[in-house]
C-alpha cells in the first residue's frame, strides 16, 4: 500500500512536470517576444521617414523657386505651387492624427503645429509668385529657412531616438531565436506528455484534461488536436484567432479542417502523422489575416498513442511573424547605415555592380565619392554627438540634391558616395557634383553652433574610367584627392594625369618612410641675433631631407606628406632630440646656443607635446633652459583650455615658449591675458613693409610694445634688407632672424657665426646650409 501511493502520485507529478515547462517555454517566449516587438516598433518609426522627406522636399522646394527666373532655367514638369503642395502633405504627415507620436515628435508638437501654420500663410505667395518680386522672394526664403532648422532639429533627434533602439534590436534578436526554437520544443513535449496522461483512468484524465484546456487555452500559441479520424476535438482560442477557426465548438468539434475552410496544411500534417505514426519537424507556414496581410508560423505535429494505435493529433503552431521582421532588419542593418540609414558601403557596391551590368544601361554611369571638409576639427572641439549631427543633416541635404533613382551611400566617417545611372554624360555629372558642393556649402545649424563645413566631390564614369565598381571608386577617390589638395570645396573630375600625381605622391611616402628609417633627414639652424650688440642668441632647427636620388626635397612637399601618413610625430621626436643633443654639444664647445623648435597643431593640441618634449629632454639629457618651443595661434582655437595647461607645463619643466606668426591667425588678445610666452615672433609678411610708414610699421610697433609689456621677447622673422633691420632696430625689437643675418646652416658653421653680429649682417657672405 506504502508504495501504491507514490505510483499514483507520479502522474500527477509528470503532470505538474508538463505543466511547469508548459508556462515556462511559453511565459519565456512571450516575454521576449513582447520585448523585441517594442525594440522593433521603436526602431521603425515612420515619423523617421516623414521628416526626412518633409525636409527633402523643402529642398526641392527652395531649388524650385531659385531656378525660377533664370534665364537658363530649363522648364520643370512640376511647378513650384506643385513642389510646395508636396512639402505642406509631408509637414502634415509629422502631425499626431497621420503619424505615430515618438517621443522625439510629442516634444515638438507644438513647434510642428507652428511650422505648419506658417507654411500656410506663405501659400498664397506661392501661388502668385513672381521672380522678379525679390522681397516676397525674400520673405518666403525667410519661412523657409526656419522651416529647415526646425525639420532638421527633428530629424536628428527621430534619427537618434531609432539607432538607440536599434541597437537594443540587434543585442535581442540573437537570443529571441534560441529562445523561439526552445519553447518549440518544451511545447511540443509538454503537450505529447499531457495528452498522453489521459489515458489514465477517467477521474484522472476528466482532471488532466481539465488542466490541460485551462491551460491550453491560456497559451497565446495556437494548440489543435484532431482524433484519429482527423476531427477537432481541441483548439484554444490563439489557434481559433490564428487560423480564422469557428468561435463555438458546435461548430468546431467534430469536424474536419477542410469542412469549416480552414487552412488545408492542417489537415495534411494531421494525416501525414496518422499514417507515419511519426511526429513531424518544425515547418514554416503562412497563414492570412483579417486586415489582409498575412503571419507567419512555425509549426509542428504529434502522435497521441494507446498502444500501438495513433488516437489523437497535437499540432502546434507559434507565430514568428515579429522574428521574421526582426530578420529583415538585421539584413537592413547589415546593408545600412545605423546613424543616416544610407546604405553602406557593401549595399554600395552591389548596387554599383549592378548599375555596370553590361547591356543594363545605354547611357553613362557616374560614381561620386565626397567627404566632409574639416569634419575632424569638429569633432575634436564639439565631440562626437555634434559630428553625429551634422553628418545626418548633411545626408539630408545632399539627398535633396538628386534624382530618384540616385543612390546615395556612407561608406564610413565622413566618407559619401552617389551612383548615377543611365545619365547623358560628364556635364550632367559635373552639375550633379556642383549641386552637391553648393549644398554642403551653406551653413548647419546644429545644437546652437553655427557650422561651415562645406565638402569636396571627386567623380569618376563608366566605361570612360573604369567599367569595374573597384576601378571607379578608385578613380573617383584619386579624383577626390585631388579636389581636396585644390582648395577643398570643389568638384574634380577623374583624369589620366592626376592618377599619375597620386603614384609619384605614394613614391614620395615610401621614399619618407625610407628616409625616417635610415636617417636621410637632418637639422639646419637659422641664427637669431640681438639687435642691441649684435650677439647672437640662439637658433631656430629647420628639418632638412636629402634624398639619394631626388636630392634636397622642400619641406613645403614632404611636411604634408608626413603630417597626412602620421610620420610628422617621428619627424617631431627627431627634431627634439637632435637639438637637445647639439645645444648640448655647442655648450661642450664653451657656446650658449638655445635652439628653438617647431611644434605642430595637431601634437600641441593633442595633449602629445608636452610628453614628446619630457620625453626628449630624459633620452638625451638636454637642458630645458637651452629648448625653446613654438606654437601658433591655431592650437588655442582646437581647445583653448588644454593648450594654456600645455604652456604652463612646459614653462614649469623650464622650456621656454614662443608664439610663432604672431597675427596671421585668428588673433585674439584674449588669450594673452592668461597665457605667459617668452617670446613673440612678427612673421615676415609685416617685416617685408617695414621700411616704409604704414600699416605693417606701425602692427610691428604695437606688437612689440604689446610684447614688451607682457614681459616677452620679440623675434622678427624673414628680414632681408639692411633698411628693415634699421627699422627694427628702431622700433626696439629685441631679436631678428633672416637671409640677412645668415641662411639656415649646418651645425658646425653656427660657432663661426657668433662673432658676426647683426651689425655685420650684409658685409660678409652668408652661410648656406
Amino acid at each position: 500500500m506504502r508504495g501504491a501511493a507514490p505510483r499514483r502520485r507520479a502522474p500527477l507529478f509528470l503532470a505538474a512536470g508538463a505543466a511547469l515547462l508548459f508556462a515556462a517555454s511559453i511565459g519565456v517566449a512571450l516575454q521576449h517576444a513582447v520585448q523585441q516587438y517594442r525594440l522593433e516598433n521603436q526602431s521603425q518609426r515612420v515619423s523617421v521617414w516623414y521628416s526626412s522627406q518633409a525636409l527633402v522636399e523643402l529642398h526641392r522646394t527652395r531649388s524650385a523657386m531659385l531656378r525660377m527666373g533664370e534665364l537658363d532655367a530649363e522648364p520643370q514638369d512640376e511647378t513650384l505651387l506643385d513642389r510646395f503642395e508636396i512639402l505642406l502633405s509631408r509637414v502634415a504627415l509629422l502631425t499626431p492624427e497621420n503619424a505615430e507620436t515618438t517621443e522625439a515628435v510629442h516634444r515638438q508638437l507644438g513647434s510642428i503645429a507652428g511650422l505648419l501654420e506658417s507654411l500656410e500663410a506663405i501659400e498664397p505667395a506661392i501661388i502668385a509668385f513672381r521672380p522678379e518680386d525679390r522681397v516676397e522672394r525674400a520673405r518666403i526664403l525667410v519661412v523657409l529657412d526656419s522651416a529647415e532648422d526646425q525639420l532638421t532639429s527633428l530629424n536628428v533627434a527621430l534619427h537618434l531616438e531609432r539607432a538607440e533602439a536599434v541597437t537594443l534590436a540587434q543585442a535581442n534578436a540573437s537570443r529571441l531565436s534560441l529562445v523561439f526554437t526552445a519553447c518549440i520544443v518544451g511545447i511540443a513535449l509538454s503537450s505529447a506528455l499531457l495528452m498522453a496522461l489521459l489515458r489514465r483512468g477517467m477521474r484522472r484524465a476528466m482532471d488532466t484534461e481539465r488542466t490541460l484546456r485551462v491551460l491550453v487555452e491560456a497559451l497565446p500559441v495556437a494548440v489543435t488536436a484532431v482524433d484519429a479520424e482527423g476531427r477537432f476535438v481541441l483548439a484554444n482560442g490563439a489557434a481559433r484567432d490564428l487560423y480564422r477557426l469557428p468561435a463555438s465548438d458546435a461548430q468546431l468539434i467534430g469536424r474536419r479542417a477542410g469542412e469549416i475552410g480552414a487552412a488545408p496544411w492542417l489537415e495534411r500534417d494531421a494525416a501525414a502523422v496518422l499514417a507515419e505514426r511519426q511526429p513531424r519537424g518544425a515547418a514554416e507556414r503562412e497563414v492570412p489575416t483579417q486586415e489582409g496581410g498575412r503571419r507567419t508560423l512555425i509549426t509542428t505535429s504529434a502522435p497521441v498513442l494507446s498502444g500501438a494505435e495513433v488516437v489523437r493529433v497535437v499540432s502546434v503552431g507559434l507565430d514568428v511573424s515579429d522574428r521574421r521582421e526582426a530578420d529583415e532588419r538585421i539584413r537592413f542593418l547589415a546593408e545600412h547605415d545605423v546613424l543616416t540609414g544610407l546604405p553602406n558601403r557593401v549595399l554600395f557596391a552591389e548596387r554599383l555592380r549592378a548599375a555596370l551590368v553590361p547591356g543594363r544601361a545605354a547611357r553613362v554611369v557616374a560614381v561620386h565619392c565626397l567627404d566632409l571638409d574639416d569634419f575632424k576639427a569638429v569633432n575634436d572641439s564639439l565631440g562626437h554627438p555634434v559630428g553625429d549631427q551634422l553628418l545626418i543633416a548633411a545626408a539630408t541635404r545632399m539627398a535633396g540634391t538628386l534624382r530618384q533613382g540616385d543612390v546615395l551611400a556612407r561608406l564610413g566617417g565622413d566618407e559619401f558616395a552617389v551612383i548615377q545611372p543611365d545619365i547623358a554624360g560628364p556635364e550632367e555629372a559635373a552639375e550633379t557634383a556642383a549641386r552637391l558642393v553648393q549644398a554642403l556649402a551653406r551653413p548647419f545649424r546644429i545644437a546652437g553652433y553655427t557650422l561651415r563645413s562645406g565638402g569636396s566631390v571627386g567623380t569618376a564614369l563608366a566605361p570612360l574610367h573604369g567599367e569595374t565598381a573597384e576601378a571607379l571608386l578608385q578613380r573617383a577617390d584619386i579624383a577626390l584627392y585631388r579636389a581636396k589638395a585644390g582648395g577643398r570645396g570643389r568638384n574634380v573630375v577623374f583624369s589620366a594625369d592626376q592618377e599619375e600625381r597620386l603614384v609619384e605622391r605614394r613614391r614620395l611616402e615610401e621614399d619618407l618612410h625610407q628616409a625616417v628609417t635610415v636617417g636621410q633627414m637632418v637639422l639646419a639652424y637659422q641664427p637669431k641675433f640681438r639687435l642691441r650688440d649684435g650677439a647672437l642668441e640662439g637658433a631656430e632647427a629647420l628639418l632638412r631631407w636629402h634624398h639619394p636620388e631626388r636630392g634636397w626635397v622642400p619641406p613645403s612637399l614632404f611636411i604634408p606628406v608626413a603630417e597626412e601618413t602620421g610620420l610628422i610625430h617621428r619627424l617631431t621626436r627627431f627634431v627634439l632630440e637632435e637639438a637637445c643633443r647639439q645645444a648640448l654639444r655647442w655648450r661642450m664647445q664653451g657656446l650658449e646656443v638655445p635652439v628653438a623648435v617647431n611644434l605642430s597643431a595637431a601634437e600641441f593640441g593633442a595633449g602629445q607635446g608636452v610628453r614628446m618634449v619630457q620625453e626628449a629632454l630624459a633620452a638625451t639629457g638636454g637642458d630645458p633652459r637651452l629648448l625653446e618651443v613654438e606654437v601658433t595661434e591655431g592650437v588655442f582655437l582646437r581647445n583653448a583650455d588644454r593648450a594654456a595647461a600645455e604652456v604652463a607645463a612646459l614653462r614649469k619643466l623650464g622650456v621656454r615658449v614662443a608664439l610663432d606668426d604672431f597675427g596671421t591667425g585668428y588673433s585674439s588678445l584674449g588669450y594673452l591675458q592668461h597665457l605667459a610666452f617668452d617670446v613673440i615672433k612678427v612673421d615676415r609678411q609685416f617685416v617685408d613693409r617695414i621700411e616704409q610708414p604704414g600699416p605693417s610699421r606701425h602692427i610691428v610697433d604695437a606688437v612689440i610694445r604689446l610684447a614688451h609689456g607682457l614681459s616677452a621677447k620679440v623675434v622678427a622673422e624673414g628680414v632681408e634688407t639692411r633698411g628693415q633691420l634699421q627699422a627694427l632696430a628702431a622700433l626696439g625689437c629685441d631679436l631678428a632672424q633672416g637671409y640677412l643675418l645668415s641662411e639656415p646652416v649646418p651645425p658646425q658653421a653656427l660657432p663661426a657665426l657668433c662673432g658676426k653680429g647683426a651689425t655685420q649682417a650684409g658685409a660678409t657672405p652668408r652661410v648656406a646650409a
